[in-house]
């Protein structure tokens, strides 16, 4: 086997393509600061293409704890400087015709990754307890945690959303318990996802974001959430889930 043939087979093993709701999801060769491979969004048709990285540097980095409510701007400007748009959490491309698609994956990811360093590098790190870990191991715990698993599930707008944690239940039914962060990026995004989920009306499906009430959230927020599916305190989450626990 020539050298050539070994690095197509090793790049080959790092990127792929998969068709999803609308469009077709791009797995890249950038990396995020916790070494996760950069993923994007084409979608479009015949003669114009749009590309967007569906919010994955503002996952990345509220993932990680760091501090983003007053972050829009920064992420603005860092994006228009990579030739892109900030738009609602997510990065997206220009408009791109087939022949401008691939540097258009490529700006798009690029784009992604250098705006998740540059917040992880200068932005300040919230010092408390990961909150989606947190709720991962205790649904693991309260159902058989081969049943906990993340999905990704495609709402109203065709457009597919992932949820860490969807538990199936006997009979089929599943259950998604979706973990928010009081960060105005995470809520958006959480709502968003949920809204257009239940939108779609999917048989078999049951809804809750579930939110840390150690922190210092707002009714405003809370009432926010609530259009996205039912609201649940994690401190109440037991009981609140008890009608699912009891059908694991």
């Amino acid at each position: 086997m020539s050298i050539v043939e070994v690095v197509k087979n090793a790049l080959s093993e790092v990127s792929s393509f998969q068709e999803i709701g609308g469009g077709v999801r791009v797995i890249t060769h950038c990396m995020y600061p916790s070494n996760s491979l950069v993923s994007v969004t084409v979608r479009g048709g015949e003669d114009t293409y749009v590309v967007s990285d569906d919010g994955g540097a503002i996952s990345e980095l509220t993932s990680s704890g760091v501090e983003l409510q007053h972050s829009a701007n920064v992420i603005a400007n860092l994006a228009a400087l990579q030739g892109v748009a900030y738009r609602n959490g997510i990065i997206v491309s220009p408009l791109a015709a087939k022949r401008e698609l691939p540097v258009a994956i490529l700006m798009v990811a690029n784009a992604s990754k250098e705006i998740a360093s540059h917040l992880f590098s200068h932005t300040r790190i919230k010092r408390k307890r990961n909150f989606k870990e947190m709720v991962h191991q205790f649904l693991s715990h309260k159902f058989d945690g081969s049943r906990v698993r993340e999905m990704e599930i495609v709402g109203a707008s065709n457009k597919p959303h992932k949820f860490e944690n969807v538990i199936t239940l006997n009979g089929g039914q599943r259950l998604i318990v979706d973990p928010v962060i009081r960060d105005p990026a995470s809520v958006n995004a959480r709502v968003v996802a949920n809204f257009d989920v239940k939108s779609a009306k999917l048989s078999g499906i049951e809804q809750r974001i579930i939110y840390d009430d150690e922190d210092d959230w707002s009714s405003s927020d809370i009432n926010l959430l609530t259009f996205g599916a039912t609201v649940v305190a994690f401190s109440k989450a037991d009981q609140a889930l008890q009608q699912f626990i009891s059908r694991r």
